[in-house]
């Protein structure tokens, strides 16, 4: 027994008591839920990139991947369990397959609904993210994915990355703006590698507690994913900014068009490349590599194309 088996164990009564309550509450809680997912924020992404501001778009695609990615590497290398998996008093409202410490969800919450309240900066910016952080981390121990604990660190977690991303997002900007473009996008390629990396290092090795069940949180599919991505994001917007950039105003039927037809690319590549394409590690990074790039360039050289955006007046600062 570790001090966070102890842990896990005197949390599972508060878990139990919370299931307790009626049950209209479960659809709620699924719906909160939502709004703690990378999913929710990737689909806001593109919104903010192409119709919004393309610079705030970024910056929040930045803080999204960080948040995800930190998260993964340190459920890895913690690697706890979520509480069905040790107690069959704990209904499984909700299945998840990574390990529990930290809570995602917490996290990317706690990062992305803060980066938004900066961005805002207005007092009910911040409680409105406040408030959505508390009930994204309440949702995900009364669906009994989490202990209390696993969503305290989250939180916390998500916190620091936001600091870590704001300070340094004015340094690591001049040093990148100074810098040709191939050896930005060999810093792009480096930062991947190095992500996809960590993770497989941190990985544990050895057989998991048959008490678990058949579980499979050892694979490295989402972290992948979030390589390729970081990738083709960094390298599409470096791209991009060198090539005037773009003005992501204009009416209100020219951005829903934007945002239509960009997604149904986005849709198809995925889609398509998932079809096309063997379930291969490599593969499966360059699928989510194209899918960035896509969204940083394809797309914006696509809608000047065909006049449904136009390039920024002055250059955009660099991103």
């Amino acid at each position: 027994m570790t001090p966070l088996d102890d842990l896990h164990r005197a949390e599972l009564g508060p878990i139990a008591a919370l299931q307790a309550l009626p049950d209209w509450l479960r659809p709620v809680m699924e719906v909160v839920s939502l709004f703690g997912t990378d999913t929710f924020f990737l689909f806001l992404l593109p919104v903010l990139y192409w119709c919004v501001n393309p610079r705030l778009g970024l910056r929040l695609g930045v803080v999204v991947l960080a948040a995800a990615w930190t998260n993964a590497v340190f459920k890895l290398l913690l690697h706890q369990p979520r509480p069905y998996w040790i107690d069959t008093r704990i209904r499984a409202l909700s299945v998840e397959g990574s390990f529990g410490l930290p809570s995602g969800h917490a996290q990317i919450a706690a990062a992305t609904w803060g980066a938004l309240a900066a961005m805002v900066a207005r007092p009910w910016a911040w409680w409105t993210a406040g408030v959505t952080m508390v009930l994204i981390a309440l949702s995900r121990v009364y669906l009994g994915v989490h202990f209390i604990s696993d969503v305290v660190a989250g939180l916390a977690l998500g916190l620091a990355v936001l600091v870590v991303v704001v300070k340094g997002e004015r340094p690591a900007t001049a040093w990148w703006v100074r810098q040709g473009l191939a050896v930005q996008i060999g810093t792009a390629g480096l930062v991947s590698g190095v992500m996809l990396g960590l993770a497989a290092f941190v990985r544990p090795g050895g057989a998991l507690p048959v008490a678990w069940g058949d579980v499979d949180p050892l694979n490295l599919e989402t972290l992948v994913a979030m390589s390729g991505s970081v990738l083709g994001m960094l390298a599409g917007a470096s791209v991009m900014w060198r090539l005037g950039w773009f003005d992501a105003g204009g009416p209100l039927g020219r951005r829903v068009a934007r945002w239509a037809l960009g997604s149904a690319v986005v849709g198809l590549l995925w889609y398509g490349l998932r079809e096309l394409l063997p379930p291969d590690d490599v593969l499966r990074y360059l699928r989510y590599a194209v899918l960035s790039l896509w969204v940083q360039l394809g797309a914006p050289l696509t809608f000047i194309r065909l006049g449904l955006m136009s390039r920024a007046k002055q250059p955009e600062p660099a991103p």
